[in-house]
C-alpha cells in the first residue's frame, strides 16, 4: 500500500526582503546575488511565530483535502527549529487542529519532507495510519549570520503542509547520505545552567563550504533522480514535473543537465522565496497545485539535498482531481 497527496497548503511571512534591501547593509547587489543564485527576494519573519504559520499551512491542507483534524492518524513535521524545544512543532499543530494522534518533529535539513514521506509511507503500509499530515516549517532568518553575504542572501522563511492518504500515488522513494558534518553546519546553543560545561560555544550561525556543497548537490541530485526512476521502472523522460529543492538555480541546472531534461518540466519559485530548507519543495508543490498545473496521472519527481550531508528523491503520481 502507498499514499496519494490529498491536499496541500502553505503560509509565508508577510515581510519581503529584496536583494536591494540587503545591499543597504551588505557589500552586495541585486545583480551579484541574482546571477549567482537566481534569487531576487525572500520572506522573513518579523512579528509572526513560526508555529502560527505552520498551523495556517496545516489547516489549509486539511481544508483542501476535505479532512478534519480529528481524522488525522499521524503528524510529522520537517523542521530544524521550532519556536520551542518542547513541545514539538508537530504537537503544537496537533493541538491547534484538534488531533490526538502521534506527532513528532524530524530534522533532515533540506531533505526533511522526503524523509517525512518515507515515514508516512511506512505507517500507512503497516496499517498504523490511513491519513497523515506532513508539515514543514523553517525559520532560516534566525539561523544565519546577517553580516555574512555568502549565506544570508540565500535563505528565506516559510511553512507548508500536505495531507497524504492511503491509496495509489507514491511510486518510489530514495534516500541517501554522504556523511560530512562540516560542509553545512549550524551549532546548537550550549545552554546556561551547568557550571561544569567547559565546551567553547561555536558561533550560532549557519556555516557552508559553498564549493563542496555545489559538488555534492549536483552529483547527489543526479544520482537520486536516476535511482528513484529505476525503482519506479521509469526513465527521467517519463516524468511530467520536476520539483527540486530551491537552493540555487546553478545547482538545479547542472544536476538536471545530465539527463537532458526539458526545462519546461522543472518548476521554480526560488526567485521570490529563496532557499527555505525543508519547506522549499512543499511551498513549490502548493503554489503550482493551486495554479492547476498538475493533471490527474501526472508523475511528479521531488528531489533535494541538505546538511548531513543528506539527499533524496520521490516520485508521486498526482491523483487529486
Amino acid at each position: 500500500m502507498s499514499f496519494y497527496i490529498a491536499g496541500t497548503g502553505s503560509a509565508l511571512p508577510e515581510k519581503v526582503v529584496t536583494n536591494d534591501d540587503l545591499a543597504k547593509f551588505l557589500d552586495t547587489s541585486d545583480e551579484w546575488i541574482y546571477t549567482r543564485t537566481g534569487i531576487k527576494s525572500r520572506h522573513v519573519l518579523t512579528t509572526e511565530r513560526l508555529d502560527d504559520l505552520a498551523i495556517q499551512s496545516a489547516k489549509k491542507a486539511l481544508e483542501d483535502a476535505g479532512v478534519e483534524g480529528k481524522d488525522v492518524d499521524l503528524i510529522v513535521c520537517a523542521t530544524m527549529r521550532g519556536d520551542t524545544y518542547t513541545p514539538s512543532l508537530a504537537c503544537i499543530v496537533g493541538e491547534a487542529i484538534g488531533c490526538n494522534a502521534p506527532a513528532f518533529d524530524l530534522n533532515a535539513a533540506c531533505v526533511g519532507v522526503l524523509y517525512c514521506m518515507e515515514v508516512a509511507d511506512a505507517f500507512i503500509a503497516s496499517g498504523k495510519a490511513k491519513t497523515v499530515l506532513i508539515v514543514s516549517a523553517e525559520a532560516m532568518s534566525k539561523l544565519v549570520d546577517w553580516t555574512d553575504r555568502s549565506t544570508c542572501v540565500l535563505f528565506g522563511d516559510g511553512t507548508g503542509a500536505m495531507v497524504v492518504k492511503a491509496g495509489r500515488g507514491r511510486l518510489a522513494g530514495e534516500l541517501s547520505s554522504d556523511p560530512d558534518s562540516h560542509v553545512i553546519r549550524m551549532p546548537n546553543f550550549e545552554g546556561l545552567n551547568s557550571p561544569y560545561n567547559r565546551n567553547e560555544q561555536e558561533k550560532l550561525a549557519i556555516y557552508m563550504d559553498g564549493g563542496e556543497v555545489y559538488k555534492f548537490a549536483v552529483n547527489a541530485m543526479g544520482r537520486n533522480i536516476e535511482e528513484v526512476c529505476r525503482r519506479a521502472n521509469l526513465t527521467p523522460a517519463d516524468i511530467d514535473w520536476y520539483l527540486p529543492h530551491q537552493a540555487n538555480v546553478r545547482i538545479i541546472d547542472a544536476s538536471l543537465k545530465k539527463f537532458k531534461i526539458d526545462k519546461s518540466k522543472v518548476l521554480l519559485n526560488i526567485a521570490g522565496c529563496g532557499n527555505m530548507s525543508a519547506t522549499s519543495i512543499m511551498v513549490l508543490l502548493d503554489e503550482f497545485a493551486k495554479k492547476g498545473t498538475f493533471r490527474k496521472g501526472d508523475k511528479l519527481l521531488f528531489v533535494a539535498f541538505g546538511g548531513g550531508l543528506t539527499s533524496g528523491a520521490a516520485i508521486v503520481e498526482w491523483n487529486k482531481d
